[in-house]
């Protein structure tokens, strides 16, 4: 019970992490994402470091009765401290951003979130992390930013097509630059953290990472038909464009879903170096 509590707070953290920088991008290059989606991402980031936090003190103490135990968290405590930090305040920033005289704080919030994915996480742990946390950083920020397409892309009942079509061409022309420098530090983290091409396809852990390699490739696949051919039908065949475009967004949200669990499976129910 209390590893599947464990597990579902990476979820939560991921989820809120992930989302919370994305939305902050999108907001800060002019592809509109409501006020209170920053509050209730921000707030909801505070919230999932804070329960992960209390369960990795409850599973090192051995049971959930022992969550808020100060002994127990000052060995917590040390160990995540960087990470808690810079997710607890870029979460913080971004609920703060979605207040009009506050607005120029998204960037550095999704910054401070992105570089949290660095500070902490099985990079650490390597003998010499070298460049891999920034480059965990890196994978990180843009991951956010195509998580949260979906949402901020979604062709609403009272949105004009011509609208929509603006907000895909916007995202398109830097998802264009940014997404293949996603796949590349995907690959090359892959390989620095499992060791090598050996253990990702033996290892249950570099099996996990290459799961998520192919569903990645599968949402650039979604990607590209986006850009090849539903930005074509909404200029010409709106209706059709966009009954096209929900179902393209519902595919991608059902894969970056699949993306983080098999993320969160790999980073809490096994390790480098498993068998």
């Amino acid at each position: 019970m209390l590893t599947l509590l464990v597990f579902l707070s990476k979820v939560g953290l991921y989820v809120t992490a992930l989302m919370g920088l994305g939305a902050a991008l999108h907001s800060a290059v002019a592809i509109v994402t409501p006020r209170r989606w920053l509050v209730i991402l921000g707030l909801g980031l505070i919230i999932a470091v804070s329960l992960r936090l209390a369960l990795l003190n409850a599973q090192l103490a051995g049971g959930l009765s022992a969550a808020f135990s100060p002994d127990t968290f000052s060995w917590i405590w040390p160990a995540n401290r960087s990470q808690a930090m810079a997710f607890l305040a870029g979460g913080g920033l971004i609920a703060a951003s979605s207040l009009a005289p506050l607005k120029y704080l998204k960037l550095p919030a999704a910054l401070l979130i992105a570089a949290g994915f660095g500070l902490g996480g099985h990079t650490q742990g390597l003998d010499t992390p070298g460049l891999a946390p920034w480059f965990v950083g890196v994978h990180a920020l843009i991951a956010g930013f195509w998580i949260v397409a979906p949402f901020t892309l979604w062709p609403h009942a009272s949105l004009d097509a011509d609208l929509v079509h603006a907000r895909m061409e916007r995202f398109s022309k830097i998802a264009l630059w940014c997404v293949p420098l996603l796949f590349v530090s995907g690959i090359w983290l892959a390989l620095r953290l499992a060791g090598s091409l050996e253990a990702i396809l033996s290892s249950s852990y570099g099996q996990l990472l290459l799961a998520k390699l192919l569903l990645a490739t599968l949402a650039l696949a979604i990607g590209a038909w986006n850009k090849l051919r539903i930005t074509q039908l909404l200029k010409n065949d709106a209706p059709s464009g966009v009954a096209s475009l929900k179902r393209s967004l519902g595919a991608d949200i059902l894969v970056f879903a699949g993306i983080l669990l098999v993320i969160s499976a790999a980073t809490t129910l096994t390790g480098p170096g498993a068998v």
